[in-house]
Order: C-alpha cells, then structure tokens, then sequence
C-alpha cells in the first residue's frame, strides 16, 4: 500500500473519530488500525499534524495526540497558506492531471501521436511526448484501454504506481486498485517491469498484475471479467469486498472506510451494470453478513456479526 493510501485511510479515521458519529467499537478498530504498522501510526500521527496546524478539528480520544494544539492566532498570510497546503495534500491522486474524467464518466481521448485511450470513470493521467521522441504516460489513478499507434521508433512508456510498462504499438487495459495493479493484453505485445528490476513479455490474450512492487506470475487473460467495463458490466468472480468497492469508487464519488479486516476480504461473486452502483451496495446488503454505514461523502463498511 502506498504512503497517499495510508495517509488517505489515517484522514478517513480521523473524520470519523471527530464525527460524532463513532462507537465504541469503532474507536476500537481505530487503535487497532494504529497499532497494526509503524506506517499507519506515522500516517495518522502526520494527518493529525496538519489539521492541529489548521486549528481545525478535536483530536478524539481514542487517538492518542501526537502533536500540541495550537492556540494562538494565525496570521492572516499564514493562515491562507495553511488552507492552500490543506487542500493540495486532501486532493484525490491526479487532481493536477491533463487528462481526467469524472466519477461515472466513460470518456474517449485521442493523444497527440494519434494514440486512442478510453477512460473509465475516475482515471487521471499524464501525457508527453518528448523531443527525443519518447511518448510518455503517467498514470495517477483508474483505469483505461490503450490504442498505441504503432512507431517502433518512439517507443510508449507508461508508469502506472508500482506497474512500468513499454510498447511501441499494441492495445491493452491498465487498472489501477487500491493494492495492485492489473494489465490485459488484447493485441501485440507488452514488455513489463516492476520496482525490483525484473521484467517480462506479456502477449495478447494474456494479463498480469503487479502486488508489493512485484511481478505476479503471467495467466490466460479473462476477458470476461477485466474488460467487463468497455461492455457496461462489472464482473466478479470469489473477488475480495475491497476490490469491489475499489471499483465501485470509479462510479461515485464517495470515499470507503473498512472498519475490520473481516469485512474486506469477504468474497463476492456478481455481475452488475457499471453505472447503477447503488444496485451493487443493496446486493451486497442483502448477500453479506456486513453493515453500511452512510455518512456525508463516506460510506463505513464493518462485518455484522
């Protein structure tokens, strides 16, 4: 999980404790969350910093403080830049990206080199291309399919989080999850990479993933199932809770919080219309033993037993 993941789910904590609205179990789940890494007590210790800066939020207490309130007064100089700093570190991966679409948007791009992508709702990325003739890609978050035009000459280069990926004209589907990164391969071949250095061939009719900056084992590519999107559906076959909801998060705009790991790895199994989300939550009420809990912008998921 990357540092922004962290950080994201040490704020969704920290809303929630200052909520009003957290049980006594879910303060619980809170320190437990905290004490589980090292990571996720920096995270959460650095969250608190921020907002005790601002002067904007109570720290509740089942969070032990991190940082001394501030109580004089801010200038107003200070206090502007305070705000800005807020809302760049809150702003969603990709914020800054030339190349975005909203929540539930299916949008179609043409690149500059005449490269044809189509975006799935939330994706944001990055395109350039050099006067060395590299054409370059960054990927902040989603998911999209790629049309490279073929030029063996300039080669396409995409770095999506932990995923390094190289072609020079070839058609394939890049996800983004929450903990991984996923490629299918449609047409021609890829060349992948991961943090460690190693790298691999993955040809069409194949996919791959990427999980802790490593190179997953290359299988036959379920079409079915990972370009499901570009046909409307989403397809789940003994998928984790996490994933399901990583991707139901490309269809509206509301942040997910697992209050227990139970929660997160039940399995399920479905195929749903992409863009009738709130049909996917009612399903999985009624199927899985977990409670929804819909706050303002959150949804709160915990096991119900």
């Amino acid at each position: 999980m990357t540092d922004q993941d962290l950080r994201r789910q040490a704020r969704e904590w920290l809303v929630l404790l200052n909520s009003g609205n957290a049980s006594e179990a879910e303060c619980a789940a809170a320190e437990r969350w905290r004490r589980a890494s090292p990571r996720h007590a920096a995270a959460l210790a650095e969250v608190e910093q921020l907002w005790a800066l601002l002067g904007q939020v109570e720290r509740a207490p089942a969070v032990p403080p991190s940082v001394p309130r501030r109580t004089r007064r801010w200038s107003v100089p200070l206090a502007t830049a305070a705000c800005l700093l807020l809302a760049f570190w809150l702003a969603p991966p990709g914020w800054h990206a030339d190349v975005r679409s909203a929540a539930g948007e299916i949008r179609s791009v043409q690149l500059s080199d005449g490269s044809q992508l189509q975006l799935n709702g939330a994706t944001a990325l990055d395109w350039d291309a050099d006067a060395g003739g590299l054409r370059h890609v960054r990927m902040y978050r989603g998911q999209a399919d790629f049309h490279v035009a073929a030029d063996a000459r300039h080669p396409f280069v995409i770095d999506a989080g932990q995923a390094h990926i190289r072609v020079t004209g070839t058609r394939f589907d890049v996800n983004m999850l929450d903990d991984q990164v996923l490629l299918a391969v449609t047409e021609g071949q890829v060349q992948v990479r991961d943090e460690q250095g190693h790298e691999r061939a993955v040809q069409a009719g194949e996919q791959i993933a990427w999980q802790a900056g490593r190179l997953q084992v290359v299988q036959a590519l379920d079409a079915a199932r990972s370009l499901a999107w570009q046909r409307g559906r989403l397809v789940f076959r003994d998928r984790p809770l996490s994933e399901v909801f990583s991707e139901l998060s490309r269809q509206q705009a509301q942040r997910v919080l697992f209050l227990d790991d139970k929660a997160r790895e039940l399995k399920v199994t479905g195929v749903f219309a992409l863009h009738e989300p709130q049909a996917v939550l009612r399903a999985i009420e009624t199927t899985l033993p977990v409670k929804l809990t819909r706050l303002p912008g959150v949804l709160l998921v915990s096991s119900d037993d």
